[in-house]
């Protein structure tokens, strides 16, 4: 028998998820718009991602189920809410990769300048290469993974420490908090909401966990405390050793630069930023497209991408997770651009499910009361409000941040809301975990 994923196990995960590519590839713009508030922005991000995300622990406190975030909204939303989450999840899964290859492509010119003039090519390259190193298996691709993230966490170290030695308060000494004031905090808030994402995920281990409906909601809260506390401690690191004209709109790698070592430098870009954001791509490729190939079986998208090919056993979705992250390249978007995209429609998804989820103890009384949840029927409403609101002031946030985006913003969730009428109304989808749990109307 596999031996199940016990609470550390879980938080570790959920942990590994947080830290990654948007500390290294947002960071330094999150800096530009809140100067040194960018602590502030993290902590205030971080508590909104947690509060608009309540439904996914209480519902897999009540649902004890493979397939995560999906599966769960597809036993208690309707058709059309449910196809939404298939069509968000693609966006904002395609979306990353693109952030990634963005920011990995900008390190890359740093290490070799001449590269640093051609931003387009070099993500393309970097981003075509990754999808060819998840061909060896997810096996290989994970045991390389383990490696890049011994070196990640060192340098995310080195640079916290370094960031404590160069401390000077002279540095910054009359600048404001706040260099563009309540706008820019908002800007940052909904730049940073982005990199705080990931401790959401420990819901997709499911059957996998031991005692899943209690240690998967608890992880889920552990892991966004260790996470809000280390980005806490580089977001402090980062804004309190030089002025803000100096570092403003500088990545992490630049301000690395100025207070470390060169040879401590040179190891924080290859080892840390470099080894981070190639990791958060293999990862995010290998844990992507398992859910979506779900959805595919399950109708929402066509039924080739359900399969893999027979000689190398490829999945199929490879192909449209490439192509979406291509288009978002080519057409030009920067890092932000393409982050505020793809969390805009999520903000949506939140305010939909938490509707839906405030009748489960109705429609799911066995499970309810099997559950042990000491919530009242009230509390358990009142958090799914509150729910509700936080992700009402991301998506408020996201969509006010950048007055240029909002038609593309509204052009992407117009394209998602489309897809998915169409899908429902000729379409032929059968939720396969609804067989596993009957809704008790008693």
């Amino acid at each position: 028998m596999q031996k199940k994923l016990n609470l550390f196990d879980l938080v570790s995960i959920g942990v590994g998820c947080i830290i990654g590519s948007g500390v290294f590839a947002l960071m330094g713009i999150g800096i530009n718009f809140a100067g040194r508030g960018i602590t502030l922005a993290l902590f205030l991000a971080m508590g909104l991602c947690v509060l608009q995300s309540i439904s996914l622990p209480l519902l897999t406190r009540i649902f004890e189920v493979e397939g995560g975030e999906y599966t769960a909204n597809s036993l208690i939303c309707p058709p059309l809410v449910t196809g939404f989450s298939v069509g968000r999840d693609l966006v904002f899964r395609a979306g990353s990769q693109a952030v990634t290859a963005l920011a990995l492509a900008s390190y890359l010119g740093m290490v070799i300048p001449a590269l640093a003039n051609h931003p387009k090519i070099s993500s393309m390259v970097v981003m075509t290469l990754a999808f060819l190193a998840v061909l060896g298996g997810d096996k290989l691709a994970a045991q390389v993974q383990n490696v890049m993230c011994i070196f990640m966490y060192a340098a995310l170290g080195l640079f916290v420490i370094f960031g404590m030695i160069n401390m000077d308060p002279a540095a910054y000494a009359g600048e404001p908090m706040l260099p563009n004031g309540t706008t820019g905090l908002i800007m940052a808030i909904a730049l940073m909401s982005y990199t705080c994402n990931g401790f959401q995920y420990v819901v997709n281990m499911g059957k996998s966990a031991d005692k899943p409906t209690r240690n998967i909601p608890l992880a889920f809260c552990l892991s966004a405390l260790v996470g809000a506390v280390i980005y806490g401690l580089i977001g402090f690191s980062a804004t309190h050793a030089y002025s803000y004209a100096s570092i403003a709109g500088t990545n992490l790698g630049g301000i690395a630069e100025k207070m470390m070592p060169h040879s401590l430098y040179l190891f924080f870009l290859v080892g840390g930023a470099i080894f981070a954001l190639s990791t958060s791509m293999v990862g995010g490729i290998i844990s992507g497209y398992r859910p979506l190939m779900t959805c595919a079986r399950d109708g929402w998208l066509p039924k080739i991408l359900s399969k893999r090919t027979q000689k190398g056993d490829v999945p199929y979705v490879y192909a449209v997770l490439y192509v979406i992250a291509a288009v978002a390249i080519i057409a030009g978007l920067d890092l932000g651009d393409v982050a505020t995209i793809c969390l805009f429609p999520g903000a949506i998804q939140k305010v939909l499910v938490n509707l839906y989820a405030m009748t489960v103890p109705n429609r799911y009384a066995r499970e309810w009361k099997a559950s042990g949840m000491k919530l009242s029927l009230g509390l358990y409403r009142v958090l799914l409000v509150i729910s509700s609101i936080a992700a009402a002031i991301l998506g408020y946030f996201y969509f006010t941040s950048n007055s240029s985006l909002q038609w593309l913003m509204l052009a992407v969730t117009a394209g998602i809301i489309v897809y998915d009428v169409m899908v429902v109304r000729f379409g032929h989808v059968d939720i396969s975990a609804k067989k596993e749990y009957i809704e008790n109307n008693g």
